[in-house]
Protein backbone atom coordinates (compact mmCIF):
# COMPACT_ATOMS: atom_id res chain seq x y z
CA UNK A 1 0.00 0.00 0.00
CA UNK A 2 1.27 3.39 -0.55
CA UNK A 3 1.84 5.82 2.18
CA UNK A 4 1.96 10.00 2.22
CA UNK A 5 5.06 10.08 4.37
CA UNK A 6 5.26 14.19 4.75
CA UNK A 7 3.78 17.24 3.00
CA UNK A 8 5.87 20.06 2.12
CA UNK A 9 4.94 23.85 1.90
CA UNK A 10 7.30 25.86 -0.44
CA UNK A 11 7.32 29.14 -2.35
CA UNK A 12 9.07 29.65 -5.57
CA UNK A 13 10.10 32.58 -7.22
CA UNK A 14 12.75 35.26 -8.02
CA UNK A 15 12.42 36.55 -4.25
CA UNK A 16 13.47 33.09 -3.12
CA UNK A 17 15.96 32.38 -5.86
CA UNK A 18 17.65 36.27 -6.32
CA UNK A 19 20.04 37.43 -3.89
CA UNK A 20 18.09 40.96 -2.34
CA UNK A 21 20.44 43.17 -4.37
CA UNK A 22 18.46 42.09 -7.59
CA UNK A 23 15.39 43.03 -6.02
CA UNK A 24 15.25 46.38 -6.35
CA UNK A 25 15.58 45.31 -10.75
CA UNK A 26 12.23 43.28 -9.72
CA UNK A 27 10.42 46.60 -7.96
CA UNK A 28 10.93 48.44 -11.19
CA UNK A 29 9.42 45.70 -13.79
CA UNK A 30 6.70 45.46 -11.17
CA UNK A 31 6.07 49.43 -11.88
CA UNK A 32 5.31 48.00 -15.93
CA UNK A 33 3.27 44.80 -15.19
CA UNK A 34 0.11 44.78 -17.01
CA UNK A 35 -1.84 43.10 -14.58
CA UNK A 36 -2.16 44.97 -11.80
CA UNK A 37 -2.56 49.44 -11.48
CA UNK A 38 1.14 50.43 -9.99
CA UNK A 39 0.10 53.85 -9.26
CA UNK A 40 -2.96 52.83 -7.25
CA UNK A 41 -0.94 50.47 -5.05
CA UNK A 42 1.23 53.61 -4.68
CA UNK A 43 -1.68 55.51 -3.83
CA UNK A 44 -2.94 52.81 -1.05
CA UNK A 45 -0.12 51.23 0.14
CA UNK A 46 0.31 51.29 3.37
CA UNK A 47 2.73 53.80 5.63
CA UNK A 48 6.33 52.61 6.15
CA UNK A 49 7.22 50.91 3.68
CA UNK A 50 10.31 52.34 3.51
CA UNK A 51 11.48 50.52 6.40
CA UNK A 52 10.62 47.66 4.55
CA UNK A 53 13.29 48.35 1.29
CA UNK A 54 16.22 49.30 3.31
CA UNK A 55 18.97 46.05 1.73
CA UNK A 56 19.62 45.25 5.27
CA UNK A 57 16.10 44.09 6.23
CA UNK A 58 16.02 42.81 2.88
CA UNK A 59 19.20 40.62 3.60
CA UNK A 60 17.98 39.66 6.72
CA UNK A 61 14.39 38.27 4.95
CA UNK A 62 16.13 36.28 2.44
CA UNK A 63 18.61 34.99 4.89
CA UNK A 64 15.67 33.40 7.07
CA UNK A 65 13.36 32.34 3.90
CA UNK A 66 16.74 30.65 2.58
CA UNK A 67 17.47 28.96 5.92
CA UNK A 68 14.08 27.66 5.78
CA UNK A 69 13.96 26.32 2.39
CA UNK A 70 17.01 24.58 3.18
CA UNK A 71 15.25 22.76 6.11
CA UNK A 72 12.74 21.86 3.80
CA UNK A 73 14.55 20.10 1.83
CA UNK A 74 16.32 18.52 4.75
CA UNK A 75 13.09 17.09 5.89
CA UNK A 76 11.58 16.26 2.52
CA UNK A 77 14.75 13.93 1.56
CA UNK A 78 14.51 12.33 5.05
CA UNK A 79 11.59 11.25 4.36
CA UNK A 80 12.96 9.62 1.83
CA UNK A 81 10.07 9.63 -0.63
CA UNK A 82 9.68 6.94 -3.62
CA UNK A 83 7.52 9.84 -5.93
CA UNK A 84 6.58 13.15 -4.93
CA UNK A 85 2.77 15.07 -6.15
CA UNK A 86 3.65 18.72 -6.81
CA UNK A 87 0.76 20.47 -6.30
CA UNK A 88 1.25 23.70 -8.11
CA UNK A 89 -0.05 26.17 -11.68
CA UNK A 90 2.02 26.35 -15.05
CA UNK A 91 2.68 30.19 -15.69
CA UNK A 92 1.78 29.91 -18.76
CA UNK A 93 -1.37 29.95 -20.06
CA UNK A 94 -2.34 29.85 -23.53
CA UNK A 95 -5.69 30.65 -25.45
CA UNK A 96 -5.36 28.13 -27.71
CA UNK A 97 -5.03 25.13 -24.81
CA UNK A 98 -7.60 23.25 -22.74
CA UNK A 99 -7.83 25.22 -18.78
CA UNK A 100 -8.82 22.22 -16.68
CA UNK A 101 -9.55 23.30 -12.72
CA UNK A 102 -7.41 19.93 -11.98
CA UNK A 103 -5.62 17.73 -14.02
CA UNK A 104 -2.35 15.53 -13.67
CA UNK A 105 0.48 14.92 -15.99
CA UNK A 106 1.40 11.08 -16.20
CA UNK A 107 4.37 10.86 -18.36
CA UNK A 108 7.17 8.75 -18.21
CA UNK A 109 9.70 11.27 -18.25
CA UNK A 110 9.29 15.01 -19.02
CA UNK A 111 10.96 18.03 -19.47
CA UNK A 112 11.64 20.64 -16.58
CA UNK A 113 13.13 24.04 -17.61
CA UNK A 114 17.02 24.36 -16.71
CA UNK A 115 18.35 26.58 -14.26
CA UNK A 116 22.17 27.91 -14.22
CA UNK A 117 23.86 27.95 -10.69
CA UNK A 118 20.54 27.39 -8.82
CA UNK A 119 18.85 30.83 -10.06
CA UNK A 120 16.61 30.02 -12.82
CA UNK A 121 17.94 31.15 -16.43
CA UNK A 122 14.67 32.24 -17.65
CA UNK A 123 13.12 34.43 -14.96
CA UNK A 124 9.86 35.88 -15.78
CA UNK A 125 10.30 35.60 -19.79
CA UNK A 126 7.48 33.30 -21.11
CA UNK A 127 9.82 32.91 -24.58
CA UNK A 128 12.20 30.94 -22.61
CA UNK A 129 10.14 29.33 -20.32
CA UNK A 130 8.46 27.74 -23.59
CA UNK A 131 11.46 26.92 -25.34
CA UNK A 132 12.21 23.24 -25.25
CA UNK A 133 15.91 23.55 -25.30
CA UNK A 134 15.83 25.16 -22.28
CA UNK A 135 14.98 21.80 -19.95
CA UNK A 136 16.19 19.18 -18.71
CA UNK A 137 14.55 15.46 -18.65
CA UNK A 138 13.41 14.24 -15.36
CA UNK A 139 11.30 10.91 -14.26
CA UNK A 140 7.67 11.10 -14.11
CA UNK A 141 5.15 7.79 -12.44
CA UNK A 142 2.34 7.76 -14.94
CA UNK A 143 1.15 4.42 -13.09
CA UNK A 144 0.72 6.22 -9.79
CA UNK A 145 -0.72 9.38 -12.53
CA UNK A 146 -3.14 7.05 -13.92
CA UNK A 147 -4.72 5.50 -10.56
CA UNK A 148 -4.97 9.45 -9.03
CA UNK A 149 -6.87 10.26 -12.12
CA UNK A 150 -9.15 7.21 -11.87
CA UNK A 151 -9.32 7.73 -8.03
CA UNK A 152 -10.00 11.59 -8.30
CA UNK A 153 -13.11 10.80 -10.95
CA UNK A 154 -14.23 8.27 -8.76
CA UNK A 155 -14.29 10.36 -5.60
CA UNK A 156 -16.58 13.04 -7.74
CA UNK A 157 -13.53 15.26 -8.92
CA UNK A 158 -13.63 15.65 -12.90
CA UNK A 159 -9.63 15.47 -13.22
CA UNK A 160 -8.17 16.40 -16.73
CA UNK A 161 -4.82 14.12 -18.03
CA UNK A 162 -2.08 15.43 -19.10
CA UNK A 163 0.60 13.80 -21.19
CA UNK A 164 2.95 15.97 -22.02
CA UNK A 165 2.93 19.95 -23.01
CA UNK A 166 2.41 21.16 -26.65
CA UNK A 167 5.77 21.92 -28.82
CA UNK A 168 8.16 19.92 -26.61
CA UNK A 169 7.64 22.59 -24.12
CA UNK A 170 9.00 21.97 -20.39
CA UNK A 171 7.11 22.26 -17.43
CA UNK A 172 8.45 25.84 -15.48
CA UNK A 173 9.75 26.39 -12.50
CA UNK A 174 6.71 25.70 -9.76
CA UNK A 175 7.84 21.99 -10.91
CA UNK A 176 11.24 22.67 -11.70
CA UNK A 177 11.62 24.67 -8.50
CA UNK A 178 11.04 20.80 -6.77
CA UNK A 179 13.72 19.41 -8.41
CA UNK A 180 16.72 22.04 -7.91
CA UNK A 181 15.39 23.35 -4.54
CA UNK A 182 14.33 20.77 -2.57
CA UNK A 183 15.35 17.72 -4.00
CA UNK A 184 19.06 19.02 -4.23
CA UNK A 185 18.38 17.48 -7.85
CA UNK A 186 18.42 13.79 -6.97
CA UNK A 187 15.95 12.46 -10.07
CA UNK A 188 12.76 11.53 -7.64
CA UNK A 189 9.95 10.80 -9.98
CA UNK A 190 7.30 13.08 -9.65
CA UNK A 191 3.25 13.60 -10.87
CA UNK A 192 2.27 17.03 -11.34
CA UNK A 193 -1.06 17.86 -10.31
CA UNK A 194 -2.22 20.65 -11.69
CA UNK A 195 -4.52 23.46 -10.19
CA UNK A 196 -5.71 26.04 -12.19
CA UNK A 197 -5.10 29.83 -10.25
CA UNK A 198 -6.29 31.52 -13.30
CA UNK A 199 -9.94 32.63 -13.22
CA UNK A 200 -12.79 32.25 -14.20
CA UNK A 201 -11.71 28.53 -13.98
CA UNK A 202 -10.28 28.62 -10.48
CA UNK A 203 -11.21 26.52 -7.73
CA UNK A 204 -13.13 27.94 -4.52
CA UNK A 205 -10.94 27.16 -1.20
CA UNK A 206 -13.25 24.37 0.36
CA UNK A 207 -12.94 22.40 -3.08
CA UNK A 208 -9.26 22.95 -2.61
CA UNK A 209 -9.43 21.27 0.95
CA UNK A 210 -11.44 18.11 -0.13
CA UNK A 211 -9.26 17.67 -2.78
CA UNK A 212 -6.71 17.20 -1.21
CA UNK A 213 -8.76 14.74 1.41
CA UNK A 214 -9.60 12.67 -1.96
CA UNK A 215 -6.24 12.69 -3.15
CA UNK A 216 -4.80 11.56 -0.06
CA UNK A 217 -6.93 8.74 0.45
CA UNK A 218 -6.65 7.87 -3.53
CA UNK A 219 -3.17 7.15 -2.51
CA UNK A 220 -3.51 5.42 0.43
CA UNK A 221 -5.80 3.06 -1.26
CA UNK A 222 -3.22 2.46 -4.03
CA UNK A 223 -1.62 -1.04 -4.41
CA UNK A 224 1.53 0.10 -5.03
CA UNK A 225 4.37 0.06 -2.66
CA UNK A 226 5.39 4.03 -2.39
CA UNK A 227 6.15 6.55 -0.12
CA UNK A 228 4.97 9.41 -1.57
CA UNK A 229 5.78 13.10 -0.48
CA UNK A 230 3.14 15.63 -1.16
CA UNK A 231 4.43 19.44 -1.64
CA UNK A 232 2.60 22.57 -2.54
CA UNK A 233 4.72 24.62 -4.82
CA UNK A 234 4.14 28.47 -4.50
CA UNK A 235 2.36 31.42 -2.73
CA UNK A 236 1.98 33.30 -1.23
CA UNK A 237 0.70 36.29 -2.10
CA UNK A 238 2.72 37.83 -4.66
CA UNK A 239 3.36 39.96 -7.11
CA UNK A 240 1.24 42.48 -4.66
CA UNK A 241 2.05 41.66 -1.02
CA UNK A 242 -0.83 41.03 1.51
CA UNK A 243 0.47 40.45 4.73
CA UNK A 244 -3.20 39.79 6.17
CA UNK A 245 -3.89 37.28 3.86
CA UNK A 246 -0.75 35.51 4.01
CA UNK A 247 -0.94 35.29 8.08
CA UNK A 248 -4.47 33.98 7.88
CA UNK A 249 -3.48 31.12 5.66
CA UNK A 250 -0.85 30.53 7.83
CA UNK A 251 -2.56 30.46 11.22
CA UNK A 252 -5.22 28.67 8.89
CA UNK A 253 -2.94 25.51 8.69
CA UNK A 254 -0.88 25.45 11.54
CA UNK A 255 -4.19 25.15 14.00
CA UNK A 256 -5.59 23.30 11.08
CA UNK A 257 -8.58 25.60 10.94
CA UNK A 258 -10.53 24.52 7.61
CA UNK A 259 -13.54 27.00 8.09
CA UNK A 260 -10.93 29.77 8.32
CA UNK A 261 -9.22 29.04 5.56
CA UNK A 262 -12.69 28.30 3.09
CA UNK A 263 -13.56 31.74 4.37
CA UNK A 264 -10.41 33.06 2.49
CA UNK A 265 -11.30 36.25 0.41
CA UNK A 266 -11.14 35.92 -2.97
CA UNK A 267 -11.16 38.80 -4.34
CA UNK A 268 -8.61 39.81 -2.05
CA UNK A 269 -6.79 36.53 -3.04
CA UNK A 270 -6.87 37.84 -6.57
CA UNK A 271 -5.35 41.40 -6.39
CA UNK A 272 -2.03 39.75 -7.29
CA UNK A 273 -1.57 37.66 -9.93
CA UNK A 274 0.77 34.66 -7.89
CA UNK A 275 -1.52 34.86 -4.89
CA UNK A 276 -3.71 32.65 -5.91
CA UNK A 277 -1.45 30.08 -5.31
CA UNK A 278 -2.62 29.77 -1.59
CA UNK A 279 -4.55 27.33 -3.00
CA UNK A 280 -2.07 24.50 -3.97
CA UNK A 281 -1.50 24.48 0.05
CA UNK A 282 -5.05 24.40 0.71
CA UNK A 283 -4.31 20.96 -0.91
CA UNK A 284 -1.79 19.63 1.16
CA UNK A 285 -3.10 20.84 4.14
CA UNK A 286 -6.64 18.98 3.60
CA UNK A 287 -4.88 15.99 2.28
CA UNK A 288 -2.59 15.83 5.72
CA UNK A 289 -5.29 16.73 7.94
CA UNK A 290 -5.79 16.36 10.98
CA UNK A 291 -1.95 17.01 10.81
CA UNK A 292 -1.04 20.57 11.22
CA UNK A 293 1.50 22.19 9.33
CA UNK A 294 4.62 23.76 11.41
CA UNK A 295 6.19 26.88 9.86
CA UNK A 296 9.21 26.89 9.11
CA UNK A 297 9.40 30.94 8.23
CA UNK A 298 7.18 33.75 6.95
CA UNK A 299 8.65 36.38 5.47
CA UNK A 300 7.70 39.99 3.21
CA UNK A 301 9.81 40.39 1.12
CA UNK A 302 8.83 43.64 -0.15
CA UNK A 303 10.66 45.00 -3.28
CA UNK A 304 8.76 48.57 -3.68
CA UNK A 305 6.73 51.38 -1.93
CA UNK A 306 3.84 50.09 -4.11
CA UNK A 307 3.74 47.39 -1.44
CA UNK A 308 4.81 44.52 -4.11
CA UNK A 309 6.79 41.56 -3.48
CA UNK A 310 6.81 38.51 -2.30
CA UNK A 311 4.97 36.89 1.13
CA UNK A 312 8.02 33.52 1.07
CA UNK A 313 6.78 31.10 3.07
CA UNK A 314 8.24 27.71 4.15
CA UNK A 315 6.48 24.61 6.21
CA UNK A 316 6.11 20.62 6.49
CA UNK A 317 3.37 18.87 7.80
CA UNK A 318 4.83 15.25 9.05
Amino acid sequence: MAKVVIGIGSSHGPSVQKEPEEWAALGQKDTRDPRFNYAELLASAPPGLEKEITIEVQRQRHASARAALKEAERRLLEARPDVVVVVSNGHIVRETEPRPVFSVMRAEEFLVVESIGRTFENGSDDDLRGAAANGARMPGHPELANQLIEGMIKAQFDVGCVDRYPDGRPLDEAFSFCYQWLMDNHPIPMVPFFLSRDLPNQPMPRRCIDAGRALRKVIEDSPLDLRVALIASGGLSHQVLDEKLDRQAVAGLVEGDFDALENLSIPQMNRGPGTPEILNWLVVGGAMAPTKMTVLAYEPCYRSLASTGHGTTFGYWS
